[in-house]
């Protein structure tokens, strides 16, 4: 009776969690520079690379359990290498990595990691004159018109804010953690509540590449929406981002003559 091929599914199936973990962390913050046309990679959150890990285990299991001869085949991996050479050399390698993957995943988890320095910037630059006397041309529609302009700009915001600022504006969007400097939380009260609402239209224009010299570096990630949204569109986020925050814009002070 001849002998007994070896099945290598178990290694075939550990490449391609090493290839899904290699595309999902390396080749997709390229791809989707590209998609979006953006200046910089869109590094994929670690929550999301969690969850396509599990969907990639979950996905293999299923596969290799729909039968039995393929269970079989996948679990005869662990048997004994015999004669076979390059199944005892994988065996060895799979012994001596799996426990230090373990180490790494529990050390990565509970180690200290090193807090930023604190760093002197101002929160609130001030505002460009060209845009001090801006208003916002929907606040003083009829109050059904201002509704619709409000869930337009509630759209508007988490179809372009989200990624960032999140669904609720607390700045806890899915890229969140891969910058620096997190996304602002419009819902604290020392944030867009404090100032007037062209003051949040300059920022969401501008973006980081637009804040003044003064008190560099800013280490803000916000891009420059005024070749990508226009001026209505703008105004009508900002009623959005306001509405979502559950804040309200500060008034103007009126100057006594």
């Amino acid at each position: 009776m001849g002998k007994k091929k070896t099945s290598y599914s178990m290694i075939w199936v550990i490449i391609s969690f090493i290839i899904v973990f290699f595309i999902i962390k390396i080749v997709s913050p390229y791809v989707f520079k590209v998609l979006l046309a953006k200046g910089h990679t869109m590094p994929t959150p670690s929550t999301l690379v969690l969850w396509y890990m599990i969907l990639a285990v979950t996905g293999a299991l299923v596969y290799v359990s729909a039968s039995i001869l393929r269970w079989a085949n996948f679990l005869s991996f662990i048997l004994p290498a015999g004669d076979d050479k390059t199944k005892a050399i994988l065996q060895k390698m799979i012994i001596i990595a799996f426990p230090l993957f373990v180490g790494w995943f529990a050390y990565s988890g509970t180690a200290p990691r090193a807090a930023s320095p604190v760093e002197l910037r101002i929160q609130h630059p001030t505002l460009p004159q060209e845009y001090e006397k801006l208003e916002n041309p929907f606040a003083h529609v009829d109050e059904e018109t201002k509704i619709r302009y409000i869930e337009e700009g509630k759209f508007l915001f988490r179809l372009n804010c989200r990624p960032c600022h999140g669904s609720k504006a607390d700045g806890n969007g899915p890229f969140a953690n891969a910058f620096r400097l997190r996304p602002i939380n419009f819902t604290d009260p020392g944030t867009i509540a404090t100032v007037v609402e062209s003051f949040a239209f300059w920022r969401i224009k501008e973006g980081g590449p637009g804040l003044p010299a003064v008190s560099t570096p800013w280490d803000s990630a916000m891009p420059a929406w005024k070749d990508t949204l226009t001026d209505e569109q703008i105004w009508k986020i900002i009623m959005g981002e306001y509405a979502i925050a559950g804040v309200v814009p500060r008034q103007r002070e009126e100057i006594e003559h």
